[in-house]
């Protein structure tokens, strides 16, 4: 178990801020950055033969160090796997050398293509050739990270002996509720090659059931390259983008297409809800940068009745 002390420093984005009828600005009790898929490779192997993906890693990780160093709250990241491509320990390390920038902790789920045995030993730091439930206390809020994979293959299967350990997780509720972490997505696939390598249906089902009454708030998930939600039982379900690249879900009928466009997810809770906001990193330029004064400016042009 990990855990970070809650209020570290205070957030003081939201201290200007304004509502239209007077009332209290609401404040998230904790903030996450979703990063997924980031497909780091050996050292001089382009992925996909085209992309550096320590590049496109970098530039996620430059846009969270800035807004960290200009005070902006952030209390974890969770990367929800395919954290390498074909399991390289030099890819782990660069990986946790990058994220270690941002100096919160950072919660790891593994992926399809991960090397399950690599991933225990590299991030983990255990020996293990099976499933291992990971749970992480980010000041009260629950993480709870569940291996989807199936060594060799590339669709997605939750075993019952894990689903149980899960169950048994989750009979004692967490102060702030709990956040569940996978690399398979449970939600229907995006794309023709994605359905073929998807969360096996019956494991979507056992996992559903497992969540039955329990204090999950948010399923983060990764694996589809497309920043998507959706639900699972009732339960919110925030798939985050590739770092690297965007699955075309438009792509013509039988084609699998793919852009050079990373982002990832910022997720915010609140005591009675919470917001998952995708950050495009892909070198769009900027349109303007108001400051409070600019804001407050704008704001005294349309004056409430």
């Amino acid at each position: 178990m990990t855990g970070v002390a809650h209020d570290a420093h205070r957030d003081a984005r939201r201290d200007d801020w304004l509502t239209p009828d007077g009332s209290p600005v609401a404040r998230p009790t904790h903030l996450l950055a979703h990063l997924s898929d980031t497909h780091l490779t050996p050292a001089g192997v382009r992925y996909n033969a085209v992309l550096d993906a320590d590049a496109a890693l970098g530039r996620a990780v430059d846009v969270l160090a800035a807004a960290v160093a200009d005070g902006r709250r952030l209390d974890g990241v969770v990367v929800t796997g395919d954290l390498t491509d074909t399991g390289d320990p030099d890819a782990y390390r660069r990986l946790r050398d990058a994220l270690d920038r941002l100096g919160v902790p950072v919660v790891y789920a593994t992926g399809n293509h991960d090397v399950r045995t690599e991933f225990h030993r590299s991030l983990l730091g255990r020996e293990s050739e099976q499933p291992v439930l990971q749970v992480h206390d980010l000041s009260g809020l629950r993480v709870v990270v569940l291996d989807s994979t199936i060594p060799g293959h590339g669709h997605g299967r939750l075993d019952a002996d894990h689903l149980a350990e899960l169950t048994a997780v989750l009979a004692d509720p967490a102060p702030h509720g709990t956040v569940l972490a996978l690399h398979h997505a449970p939600l229907p696939a995006p794309s023709p090659l994605l359905s073929y390598f998807a969360l096996e249906a019956g494991s979507r089902a056992a996992l559903a059931r497992a969540l039955a009454g329990t204090d999950v708030r948010l399923i983060l998930a990764g694996h589809h390259h497309l920043p998507q939600t959706g639900l699972l039982a009732g339960v919110p379900v925030a798939v985050a983008g590739s770092t690297a690249i965007r699955t075309d879900p438009l792509a013509p009928a039988g084609h699998e297409r793919t852009w050079a466009s990373g982002a990832f997810g910022v997720v915010e809770f609140y005591p009675d809800t919470l917001t998952v906001s995708t950050i495009p990193v892909d070198g769009a330029d900027m349109v303007f940068d108001l400051d409070a004064d600019g804001c407050r400016t704008i704001v005294e042009r349309h004056p409430i009745d």
